[in-house]
């Protein structure tokens, strides 16, 4: 039977959390509408056992899905390739869902035939337990309405654990995402966005994303650690949209290009974050030329005042940025 929803749950030594993970999927009105995958990317800990046990008990809802290492990326399209349900939707083996709106989500999705459903999220601070709602719409957009994604498209930035996407989307045009690579999640938002005609808002949150974590890789020193990761991104989703630019519609190429330029101009805040070091001058340098290689106009519209000013005289200039950091963060 073709299930309303698939949630694919990438899993890499979660041993510790993806039971709260799964435990938060499992409420039994909807069971038989879910179908949860976990796909456990080569773990060390005890993450496969933990998830063939939730297999076990809830054969008809649940899967375990053991593979090599491939990262996080790999999983997503594990999850692609195996998902049977309506729609798809990607939640981290650290991460949650909100327990008491599944019903209604189901529900919702049932209803809807919109090739993205938003919904607004929490992230949750780790060591404080604090919730903060992102992407609560403050505009005069009407929930439970399907909008065509150009009309809206200039007021989102839609972020991973706002998504879920029409399966149907993602095996046609088979998306498929950088493998061994952090920072996945910019492919996944942007590079359905060609092929996405509408998009349906749902005013409650779904999702808990659990932030502040040693392990988490949007750590400054993982992201120093994992530099030449996000560069790869980064270099990719320019080349997607050069690809898909002329073909794409005037709001489309502008809301690709504006999540393109945020993963530029990430790239530059990565290098000014690490400590002073002259080399870092040159590793600049490389991502400039590599650019204009690119494309010249995306060169030009990557211009952030720091960026400007690390471009014109990157020896004059660059002390100037770190001392400038330094008097922030003090």
């Amino acid at each position: 039977m073709e299930k309303t929803l698939t949630i694919t749950i990438p899993s890499y030594n979660v041993e510790k959390t993806l039971k709260e993970t799964v435990d938060s999927l499992l409420e039994p009105s909807i069971l038989n509408d879910l179908e949860i995958l976990i796909v456990n990317d080569g773990s060390k800990d005890s993450t496969s056992e933990i998830a063939h046990e939730y297999e076990k008990n809830y054969p008809n809802t649940v899967r375990a899905i053991d593979k090599e290492n491939g990262g996080h990326g790999s999983t997503i399209n594990t999850g692609i390739r195996e998902a049977t349900g309506w729609y798809f939707k990607v939640v981290d083996g650290d991460d949650w869902l909100i327990t008491e709106n599944l019903p209604r989500f189901l529900a919702d999705l049932k209803k809807t035939n919109a090739d993205i459903v938003y919904n607004p999220f929490f992230e949750v601070n780790d060591q404080t337990k604090e919730r903060k709602e992102i992407g609560q719409a403050t505009t005069n957009l009407l929930f439970e309405h399907v909008y065509a994604f150009d009309e809206v498209s200039n007021q989102f930035s839609i972020q991973m654990h706002a998504m879920t996407y029409k399966t149907s989307i993602l095996k046609k045009h088979h998306i498929e995402i950088d493998e061994h690579r952090f920072y996945v999640d910019a492919e996944y938002v942007l590079m359905p966005i060609p092929f996405v005609q509408t998009i349906e808002l749902l005013e409650y949150p779904m999702y808990l994303y659990r932030m502040f974590t040693e392990q988490q890789s949007m750590n400054v020193k993982n992201m120093q650690k994992n530099v030449q990761h996000h560069y790869d991104v980064a270099m990719h989703m320019v080349d997607y949209y050069l690809r898909y630019a002329p073909l794409l519609t005037k709001e489309k190429r502008e809301y690709m290009k504006k999540r393109v330029l945020a993963l530029i101009e990430m790239q530059y805040q990565i290098y000014f974050s690490f400590p002073f070091d002259w080399n870092v001058t040159k590793e600049i340098e490389r991502f400039n030329q590599a650019l204009k290689g690119k494309d010249v106009q995306i060169y030009k519209d990557s211009h952030g005042t720091m960026v400007r000013f690390i471009r014109l005289q990157p020896k004059l200039f660059y002390p100037v940025i770190k001392l400038r950091e330094k008097v922030r963060r003090s």
